[in-house]
């Protein structure tokens, strides 16, 4: 009897333990004040899930965008990623896998090698801020990276406003501008909002 008991508590403790190490961060996007979708990220022990799903609506002009991105971690390296984006009909599909010491990554019909040990734009962990190159889930492109804590500054976060964190991430790739990322994360680091350009407007990620 006690040791179905024990076998009975060891269940339930690593029910409770899946449970806990699941985490996700759910963001109405916002473009010109108005909502144009959401992105969801999910984080389940090692296997992390990205998804977005926008609608724009521009002068003449309706504008879809769907980005679905699957990766596996293993003590903040990447070692698998699958990722398909619907940029307005333009596909792009990534796979990359870690292939002893290196990282073997295909985006359409090209293949390129990274180092072993690679960060994707990992918002939740604020390691990333770290990271001198970045790879893009959405197209592969391996970037360099620069980030710059710009301030501490108030920013409403659920209804309450919170002193955060605002810093800045530009990506280059050969001397060229890919992205600018505004990022905000609360004093104990957790991310809690995100800006980016685009031509007709900053994105805005709301916490919801």
């Amino acid at each position: 009897m006690a040791t179905k008991k024990i076998a009975y508590l060891i269940t339930l403790l690593f029910i409770f333990s899946e449970n806990v190490s699941a985490q996700e961060w759910k963001f109405d996007a916002i473009l010109n004040d108005k909502i144009i979708g959401q992105h969801t990220f999910r984080i389940d022990n090692k296997k992390t899930i990205s998804s977005a799903k926008f609608h724009i609506e521009f002068m003449f002009m309706d504008i879809y965008y769907k980005h679905v991105s699957t990766e596996l971690w293993t003590q903040g390296c990447l070692t698998k990623i699958d990722s398909k984006t619907d940029d307005d009909g333009k596909i792009i599909e990534v796979n990359g896998l870690l292939n002893g010491n290196e990282f073997l990554i295909k985006t359409n019909k090209l293949t390129e090698s990274l180092p072993a040990c690679i960060m994707t734009f990992a918002y939740w962990d604020p390691n990333m801020l770290k990271e001198k190159k970045l790879l893009n889930p959405q197209n592969a492109e391996w970037l360099d990276i620069e980030t710059t804590l710009i301030k501490q500054e108030l920013l409403s976060v659920k209804g309450q406003n919170i002193m955060t964190n605002h810093y800045v991430l530009k990506g280059t790739k050969e001397g060229n501008e890919r992205l600018v990322i505004d990022l905000w994360y609360d004093k104990e680091m957790n991310w809690v909002g995100l800006k980016s350009p685009t031509p007709i407007g900053d994105i805005f990620y709301k916490l919801i």
